[in-house]
């Protein structure tokens, strides 16, 4: 069954999932999506939680005005790339996306310019990613199993019981610090899969700035889903 909610006469899906260890109703806008997802403890009824929804409308109409503008992946726009700025600069011919100065220039067919700067970014972000987990891992005595990235708005990086990493390549365009804190957190994880305080002096020792690029995520994390 499809469930939805009415914002300013526009119908967002509501996606709903039960999730065994939650212990409360919990609702997000979902920007890449434009849906809001509705997470349940097992012993909530899926009605009591879309009553649960429509109480928050005013929160979420709320979230749906802050939404960042969409920035594209076009010639002459600027764009972050782990703390640093780009101009995005189409050329013609053969080659591979490259960083020449201040600028990341991308050859072939502009209308494939998006999709190739993309895969370049993804790219940039996996081998960062992996580079730091991999030392963070053994710091920790640790293994990863495996790493991989995604496209998602619901968190920014997990960490699975059988040491599998994910993370939103999005990261791409937060400063270095806050991907430095965002693999910390995970890496963390393989040690102490929970947020108690040994986690959090765990996460300390591998980033001890991590207080600090956490205010950054909470402050300006939506922003980074208005690229691309």
């Amino acid at each position: 069954m499809h469930y939805s909610i009415t914002i300013h006469n526009e119908t967002l899906p509501i996606l709903i999932r039960k999730r065994r260890g939650a212990h409360r109703i919990v609702v997000r806008y979902r920007p890449l999506q434009h849906a809001i997802s509705l997470t349940l403890p097992p012993y909530v009824g899926i009605r009591q939680g879309l009553h649960f929804a429509h109480e928050k409308r005013d929160w979420i109409e709320r979230q749906i005005a802050a939404k960042p503008e969409h920035i594209p992946f076009s010639d002459g726009q600027i764009i972050p790339l782990l703390g640093k700025h780009y101009t995005l600069c189409h050329k013609g011919g053969r080659g591979v996306v490259s960083i020449d100065g201040d600028r990341i220039l991308v050859p072939g067919d502009v209308q494939f310019m998006a999709r190739r700067l993309r895969e370049w970014l993804k790219a940039r972000a996996r081998a960062e990613i992996m580079a730091l987990a991999q030392i963070k891992a053994q710091r920790v005595g640790r293994r990863i199993k495996k790493i991989s990235l995604r496209d998602t708005s619901s968190r920014w990086g997990s960490c699975s019981h059988n040491g599998n990493l994910s993370f939103s390549w999005r990261l791409a365009f937060a400063p270095w610090e806050v991907l430095d804190y965002l693999v910390s957190h995970e890496v963390a994880h393989l040690k102490e899969h929970n947020h108690s305080e040994a986690f959090w002096a765990l996460v300390a020792e591998l980033c001890p700035h991590y207080e600090q690029a956490g205010r950054w995520l909470k402050a300006h994390g939506a922003g980074l889903y208005a690229y691309g």
